[in-house]
């Protein structure tokens, strides 16, 4: 593929944000898409975070919408925005059709440039790392944690401006910004993935911020990964190291490995595996885990609109990791969950 179908193809995705968004507007040089999704998912035997279920079903469902536009300026320049929000299920005990429970997200919300081969956006958006560990965010439930330890390398973070470049035909390279609105709390972010003509793709990255407060060193990352594309096929693993989690309030160290395998068969169902294991090590402290499982999926394809899976996840945080708790609000083992799904994307 050519470099400057490479670059249509992402601004594409930068402001759509879902390969089935519909135009839903274009004149003059100006465009408008829609697109977003509607899920159902819901957890039986244990909640998908491992804590106990007391009742039947754990309902995680969730609906997101996103709005993009796009104007020419030049033959070369064009100017983008994008927004995303999403709402989760009611979540009242009384289970009332009011909005008593309901959380509303806002998700991303930003404005840029893009010029041939280059953007530079401005707002709420992923950081620079992102990119790296989505080659193996790919699963059901609780995959990706990789960009969620420190806040320069998180996904949807406020006040960033985000840059990305693709180049020979196989290397995207992106690069943040993190200008806090909080003291001594700034922070950036840069990767690059290239991908081989043979399917083999290689991503590197690092973020780092500061930190303020007692006790609060300031956060650093390095993340890598690998994926692997033949046909039906997907593989991906990576791994991410660093100081500063945002899971310990002490100083620190975090570290953790994330694996996936991905096959789609002839008939539309596709097969997932699944492992994913974080530890944090914090000074003074006794190491624990923050993720510790391995998760089988199969999901069936209707169509490139719906889907249906289900994910059975085996959790093994155990209680002295304080992440899970039983139904008297007690630290405990895990539960493993059963989630049941239904997805339509449009």
């Amino acid at each position: 593929m050519k470099m400057a179908a490479i670059a249509t193809a992402i601004t594409t995705a930068l402001v759509s944000g879902s390969a089935l968004a519909a135009e839903v507007y274009n004149s003059d040089g100006t465009s408008l898409s829609i697109g977003g999704r509607a899920e159902f998912r819901g957890d039986f035997q244990g909640k998908a975070n491992g804590d106990e279920l007391e009742g039947t079903m754990d309902n995680a469902s969730r609906f997101r919408i996103n709005v993009g536009g796009e104007t020419q300026i030049t033959d070369s320049l064009k100017g983008l925005g994008f927004y995303e929000a999403e709402q989760k299920v009611n979540s009242s005990s009384d289970n009332d059709k009011g909005t008593n429970g309901i959380t509303f997200e806002q998700r991303y919300m930003y404005a840029g440039l893009a010029i041939d081969e280059n953007t530079v956006t401005f707002g709420r958006q992923d950081a620079g790392t992102v990119q790296v560990s989505q080659m193996t965010d790919t699963v059901t439930t609780h995959s990706g944690i990789q960009k969620t330890y420190i806040k320069a390398g998180d996904e949807q973070i406020n006040n960033a401006i985000a840059y990305s470049g693709y180049f020979m035909d196989a290397l995207s390279v992106k690069a943040s910004l993190l200008l806090s609105d909080e003291k001594d709390e700034n922070g950036w972010a840069l990767s690059g993935i290239y991908n081989l003509p043979f399917g083999l793709g290689i991503g590197l990255g690092y973020a780092a911020n500061d930190n303020s407060g007692t006790n609060a060193q300031d956060s650093n990352q390095f993340i890598g990964a690998l994926n692997y594309r033949w046909e039906s096929l997907y593989l991906g693993l990576g791994y991410t190291q660093g100081e500063g989690s945002e899971y310990s309030s002490v100083n620190n160290d975090f570290n953790s490995i994330e694996a996936v395998a991905q096959y789609r068969f002839p008939n539309n169902f596709e097969a997932v595996l699944g492992y994913q294991r974080g530890e944090i090590d914090p000074d003074g402290g006794s190491k624990f885990n923050v993720s510790d499982y391995v998760e089988i999926t199969g999901i069936y394809y209707f169509n490139k609109s719906i889907r249906t899976y289900v994910t059975y996840k085996i959790n093994n945080l155990e209680a002295s990791d304080q992440q899970t708790r039983n139904a008297d609000g007690q630290y405990a083992d895990a539960d493993n969950s059963l989630r049941l799904g239904l997805r339509y994307d449009f």
